[in-house]
């Protein structure tokens, strides 16, 4: 066969090369930053998400929040207008503002962990089009402050940067991996206002702060209009971003939803989020410690496709193949990776060895090797890399903030599919007390302490939910299949699996994985059936109540006649009243214990019943 060659020509050909940042800049609306009234949660969700990690990262590596009260903070906040005449590119004026936002927290931003988002509707500027200065859509400044960790001033560089993430290579629990979401919001801020982003931040062990104020571009790249600069900041450690962006009119139900249910479900935090309407949504803290640390683990075998085997051992810095297998990969030990050699050797003609070098084993080789790789069974993964909220972490903030007639939940153990470990827990909170909720209220789903308030319909945990037969516990089913009355169900999927099963990049949605979907609606069936028990319990009680009043209703008239009959005894000189015998039916009836003085009554006035019965015969 001839082979093709090359010439190089001074001609240039069709084909030309883009980057991800050209691509992602002009379609912001993959992750979620399309004109609507969701837009303002996508801005909400990316920077409180980063800063719940960021506050989590900071108590894990450096333990900076010592010795937490049980007794949430008393936290009184208020923020001052924006003011349209400064100057959003002087350091003077940046800082002027940050110091009036966080001056109402200075007693807490470093000792407390808090998370502080603020919203304001702004004049639109004149160089904006006119079929936009007309319209309903408006000009919103997007604060975001938390008091986590911090940014390595290398790191600041490269925050905004597509693809830039420090938990995109682990597989590690966390909110967000993908390196997505600040970029998107900074570019969607950029296209529809033209002004630039103002960054301000500070590491734990860095002595100074950095500020910096840039536009991002399509080379991915930052172009800087206030070069990083360093700085004394109003906080030890911490972050803060300022940004502005278009959208259309803000309405309750949307944002501010996002930020109590995150509340509900990282109750270890302090948030905090003030609306375009000035209105203070204040979320104190309910619990004094934090979850424990998730661990980070290797890929699992039956998570690793021909792809990512062939881009590890290109990548790999291992020299021999049960090296590279052992470190690799969780759950190969050396015995194992000896038995993978020599299942893959029965295939081959040119054999390879333990100890041969992995960059000298060829296609066919390689080939061999994955499926000789993917042909054992392994143990699950290891499930230490889940940390759940937990049944009793739920219980105890559910009925703190719901005030619910009946609050339980349900942690079921860690499992794992396509290689990863993941862990389903539950809540439910039921009150017969309550109005009826819409059909889209009753269910609240999470992945990773994350709300998730999008796409309902087209996610695992809504399947599951819906395919429960809730009759069967004593609840009616709306038409969606979910439970249909004065009830909240909560719903909440933990681990590094949720990265690999989210349906899109808005990551609003799990795909319905079988061994998932099952875990849900065990975890719902088993809360069903406590529900159903209680509401019986309930009910047992309503008739026992029913049948009291029953008794009670006939009760005045008999005591009437049975003091006639005492009254007929000349002898009796201690002679119980009428109110004294209704007081004993009364107890008897509804089964409370009856006092001394009552129960000495009720003796005397037994016997005496008695004797006078007898001697009528």
């Amino acid at each position: 066969m001839e082979k093709v060659k090359i010439m190089t020509s001074n001609q240039e050909g069709v084909i030309k090369e883009g980057s991800i940042a050209q691509f992602m800049r002009k379609r912001t609306q993959l992750v979620g930053f399309s004109i609507e009234r969701h837009k303002h949660t996508q801005y909400v969700a990316e920077f409180l998400d980063n800063a719940l990690d960021a506050i989590e990262t900071a108590q894990w590596e450096f333990n900076v929040f010592k010795n937490l009260s049980t007794e949430p903070p008393n936290i009184n906040y208020r923020v001052e207008p924006w003011d349209n005449t400064l100057n959003k590119t002087k350091p003077e004026a940046i800082l002027s503002r940050l110091n009036k936002i966080l001056s109402p927290l200075k007693d807490l931003i470093n000792k407390e962990p808090v998370a502080l988002i603020i919203l304001q509707k702004v004049e639109k500027p004149e160089i904006l089009p006119d079929d936009i200065q007309g319209s309903d859509i408006e000009m919103y400044c997007f604060e975001a402050f938390d008091n986590g960790v911090g940014m390595h001033p290398v790191d600041a560089e490269k925050f905004g940067i597509y693809l830039a993430s420090s938990k995109s290579e682990k597989l590690k629990q966390t909110r967000g991996s993908q390196g997505f979401g600040a970029p998107s919001a900074f570019s969607d801020a950029q296209n529809t206002t033209g002004k630039p982003i103002t960054v301000i931040t500070k590491q734990v062990k860095e002595k100074k702060g950095i500020l910096q104020v840039f536009y991002t571009t399509g080379e991915n790249k930052k172009k800087y209009t206030l070069p990083s600069t360093q700085i004394s900041t109003p906080f030890n450690h911490g972050t803060y971003v300022q940004l502005w962006y278009l959208n259309v009119k803000y309405v309750k139900g949307y944002a501010d939803e996002y930020v109590k249910q995150s509340a509900l479900l990282n109750s270890h935090v302090n948030l905090i989020f003030v609306d375009p309407n000035g209105e203070v949504w204040l979320y104190p803290r309910k619990v004094s410690k934090f979850p424990p640390e998730p661990v980070y683990t290797e890929p699992h075998p039956e998570s690793t496709s021909i792809g990512d085997f062939q881009e590890a051992i290109r990548n790999t810095p291992m020299l021999k193949i049960t090296e590279f297998l052992t470190k690799s990969f969780c759950r190969i030990g050396e015995k194992r990776a000896e038995e993978i050699v020599r299942l893959s050797n029965k295939s081959l003609k040119s054999k390879i060895s333990p100890s041969m070098q992995v960059k000298s084993l060829t296609d066919e080789q390689i080939n061999a090797l994955y499926k000789a790789f993917i042909s054992i069974k392994y143990p699950a993964p290891p499930v230490n890399t889940v940390v759940p909220v937990g049944s009793d972490v739920l219980i105890d903030v559910l009925k703190k903030s719901l005030n619910a007639d009946f609050v339980e939940a349900v942690t079921r153990k860690p499992t794992s599919s396509k290689g990863l470990a993941f862990v389903v827990e539950a809540a439910i909170a039921y009150d017969p007390n309550k109005p009826e909720l819409s059909e889209n209220s009753v269910l609240y789903r999470f992945t990773n302490r994350t709300p998730k308030l999008r796409d309902n319909s087209d996610c695992a945990i809504w399947k599951a939910a819906s395919s429960v037969n809730w009759k069967n516990y004593k609840i009616d089913r709306s038409d969606n299949g979910l439970p249909k009355g004065p009830v909240k169900l909560f719903v909440n999927v933990s681990g590094p699996f949720v990265h690999v099963m989210f349906k899109a990049q808005s990551k609003q949605a799990l795909a319905a994985d079988d061994i998932l979907v099952k875990e849900i609606k065990l975890a719902l069936e088993e809360l069903g059936r406590k529900l159903k028990a209680h509401i019986t319990k309930h009910e047992i009680e309503i008739r026992k109540k029913e049948r009291s009043e029953k008794l009670l209703s006939h009760a005045k008239l008999f005591t009437k006649s049975l003091t006639a009959i005492i009254d007929t005894d000349k002898e009796l000189t201690e002679k119980p009243s009428q109110e004294e015998l209704y007081n004993i039916i009364q107890e008897m009836v509804t089964g409370r214990k009856m006092s001394a003085k009552i129960q000495s009554s009720f003796i005397k006035a037994k016997d005496k019943v008695t004797q006078l019965t007898l001697k009528s015969y």
